[in-house]
């Protein structure tokens, strides 16, 4: 091999030590990374704790909506159908639009199709939705609550995504839901926005679940 045919290869070394430099892995409990998407101003973390299995995730970013996006994101690969649940709740003071909550998404480029359950920081829940990359966000906002801890769920069952709610400990209902098509494998996990570039804001997931869920069976013709 003589040195010309090494020298197409020397611009990727730096892309590819960027990228490892940003993205987290390691013990991540159900998920398998964490990383900033749409690269905020200031850097997020995402820290698991295998004695309590709770999420702190800690993430910046101007919001989650319109054409673009810019959060903090652990997550993993799955196909099919699955249910996500999770309990959160939100550290101090900050944004009352913050967003915190529960994210499908076909990648992590900032204008990807998405959906999620999600809650802002003044205690209002919202299932949001692109859908498809590049467009606006969607979303159904239902009626303002007092802040605190809340319990969500996200259920993906072919392009339905289904969004489930309770306060503190109280028994989930289903509040809403959408249709979004995605393709192939898509990334599921917890997001954390704090709807403000120059500040962080801190999540604590706790009693987090992920459960795979088997096709519909078609009804008979």
């Amino acid at each position: 091999m003589t040195l010309r045919s090494l020298l197409p290869l020397r611009p990727l070394l730096p892309l590819l030590l960027a990228a490892s430099a940003f993205a987290q892995s390691g013990n991540l409990g159900l998920f398998t990374n964490a990383a900033d998407v749409g690269s905020p101003a200031r850097t997020g973390e995402t820290q698991f704790d295998p004695n309590t299995s709770q999420y702190r995730i800690t993430g910046s970013g101007t919001n989650i909506w319109a054409k673009q996006d810019q959060f903090q994101y652990a997550w993993r690969e799955m196909t099919g159908n699955f249910t996500v649940t999770a309990t959160m709740r939100f550290l101090g003071k900050g944004n009352e639009h913050r967003k915190a909550g529960i994210m499908v998404r076909q990648s992590l480029e900032s204008d990807a199709t998405y959906a999620d359950a999600i809650v802002h920081g003044n205690g209002m829940p919202a299932l949001q939705w692109r859908t498809r990359q590049g467009e606006d966000t969607n979303a159904f906002d239902f009626p303002l609550q007092e802040p605190g801890t809340f319990r969500i769920r996200l259920v993906r069952t072919g392009a339905k995504i289904y969004l489930y709610l309770a306060r503190e400990s109280a028994e989930l209902a289903k509040v809403g839901n959408t249709e979004v098509t995605f393709s192939g494998p898509v990334l599921v996990g917890l997001a954390v926005c704090s709807h403000q570039p120059d500040a962080s804001d801190t999540v604590v997931f706790s009693d987090v679940s992920i459960e795979p869920q088997a096709a519909p069976v078609p009804r008979p013709q």
